[in-house]
């Protein structure tokens, strides 16, 4: 959309930021320590004393971020997972790739920096090794989400130190905005940037709504969208993604509003039918999903019954599994697919994960927060949770819930649990190869299902993005003035390394930031 003469700037500065996640607040701190005057348009509420109302995904997150301790080994981990997807290897993406390996080295560096200039209140904690021999946080032990690729060895997870009430995404971004506080760089909340603006065919500002009103907000230099994915934008998931529906935990404030004004300047689009796919609960009375804990003590079974899987799954690339097509079913015969367990399992702890809505850390509230019960009753009271006495009897409420269709077939979900323990029993899984560590029978009664489908925190795709953070035309050149970063075109592709989302944050919000502040202000 191009400006006019007539056009009244309710508001100017030389970067403005649309979207204020992790990445909108490292471009914000970047931009800003380059010397710029900086501006950071956000469409949802801030919060209140009593509710939090700003939910960017960052927050939401286990907080985070990917590492690696060499180069070489970093390269070589990026260019493995590229090459299982198919992904060419060509001059574009091979530069890409370094970029990012070499800010996966030095990422931390500039975080304790800013933990530093905060009296070291949220600095980050010491990185734990994901060498498959190293304890972690809380004793856990990391590993990559692909070992057997060359260069995994060297690559490990940092978080923000935890302190007093604030963990995980929580703590992330508690200390990302308080840089920002600190440099006092001005926020404008409930605007939501809705078309770019160009004159001379270079990006000058941007037309948003506010409080209802349309109003114009000046760029002199450059805009920088951070305005997450597309994950609560139905449409866009139909036309986009390799399954539906498609259901996520993340923040719902994530409409591909960056897409749509990406595409109306000319943008080449990529990654869009890429997701960190997980799988997720969803239940009609609750606006968003949930995360799940891990399956080790159940198996997971398809709409009829069968077992289809190692329920010790790779977490961030499961969901591609539940997206083949049956053109004789005439359905996805893996959405939803069940997670079947027993009262042993019921009684270890809640089965949603803590990231996204559920379980909040300390200082989030709101409607869209959930504290999940630790023996998970409260969710079987709801409905969530399906309870049975023998499996007979649970194939049978599976059979009758609508979103399977009638198709689960009980005297197949008996041999498909009888199996199982046979399997446990000897301590071996012919079928999918389970470690013999995770292999827990299902002894019961009583005996438990619930739904589960393909989703996760975020989608991946959006506008085409070069190696200084610039969003791309069609015909592959930058288009002026206009960068991204974070999952609004991600970089990552088929698959995605857990914490790569908030290393990518820190990553092109840093470089998206320095190279928007050097651009030449726009008379």
């Amino acid at each position: 959309m191009m400006v006019d003469r007539a056009t009244k700037w309710i508001e100017e500065a030389e970067v403005v930021i649309v979207g204020y996640g992790g990445a909108g607040a490292v471009a914000a701190i970047t931009a800003h320590d380059a010397g710029a005057k900086v501006l950071i348009l956000e469409k949802q509420p801030n919060d209140t004393p009593t509710q939090t109302r700003h939910t960017p995904n960052t927050r939401m997150s286990g907080g985070a971020w990917f590492c690696s301790t060499d180069l070489e080994k970093a390269v070589l981990y990026l260019e493995g997972m590229a090459k299982i997807a198919n992904e060419a290897l060509d001059r574009e993406r091979k530069e890409m790739i370094h970029v990012l390996a070499q800010h996966l080295i030095d990422n931390t560096d500039w975080m304790v920096k800013i933990g530093v200039e905060l009296g070291g209140d949220e600095s980050v904690s010491p990185t734990f090794s994901m060498e498959p021999k190293h304890k972690g946080m809380n004793g856990k032990v990391f590993a990559p989400d692909f070992p057997e690729l060359p260069g995994s060895d060297g690559t490990y997870l940092s978080y923000p130190k935890i302190t007093g009430k604030y963990r995980h995404g929580v703590a992330l971004f508690r200390g990302l905005t308080e840089a920002v506080r600190k440099r006092k760089i001005q926020v404008i909340w409930e605007t939501q940037a809705t078309h770019l603006l160009t004159r001379g065919g270079k990006i000058c500002g941007m037309k948003a709504k506010r409080k209802g009103k349309e109003v114009a907000i000046k760029a002199s230099r450059a805009v920088v969208l951070t305005c997450g994915g597309f994950e609560f934008n139905q449409e866009m998931k139909e036309n986009y993604l390799r399954v539906n529906p498609v259901h996520f935990y993340g923040n719902p404030g994530n409409t591909g509003d960056g897409i749509n004004m990406a595409m109306e300047v000319g943008a080449a689009l990529w990654h869009m039918n890429k997701a960190s796919w997980r799988v997720t609960m969803k239940f009609p009375d609750f606006p968003i999903a949930f995360g799940t804990q891990h399956h080790s003590t159940a198996i997971l079974v398809d709409r009829k019954g069968y077992r289809f899987t190692n329920e010790k799954f790779k977490l961030h690339s499961f969901g591609y599994e539940l997206t083949n097509y049956d053109t004789y079913g005439l359905c996805y015969p893996k959405v939803p697919c069940y997670w079947i367990f027993d009262e042993k399992r019921r009684t270890l702890g809640p089965l949603a994960s803590v990231h996204g809505a559920c379980n909040p850390p300390g200082g989030i509230l709101g409607d869209i927060y959930y504290v999940w019960s630790p023996d998970n009753q409260r969710e079987i009271d709801r409905g969530w949770i399906m309870r049975a006495n023998t499996i007979d009897e649970l194939a049978n409420k599976i059979r009758t819930d609508l979103d399977n269709g009638g198709m689960m077939n009980p005297s197949l979900l008996q041999a498909t649990v009888k199996r199982y323990n046979e399997h446990c029993r000897k301590g071996e899984d012919d079928d999918f190869h389970k470690p013999k560590e995770w292999l827990q029978p299902l002894e019961g009664p009583p005996y438990y299902a619930v739904q589960l489908w393909p989703g996760g925190p975020n989608t991946q795709g959006g506008p085409k993005r070069n190696v200084k953070g610039q969003v791309l035309s069609v015909d592959n050149t930058p288009i002026p003035r206009l960068y991204s970063a974070g999952e609004l075109g991600s970089v990552w592709g088929m698959f995605y390394q857990g914490g790569g989302n908030i290393s990518e944050c820190i990553a092109f919000g840093r470089i998206a930031g320095v190279h928007a502040a050097s651009e030449k202000v726009l008379k």
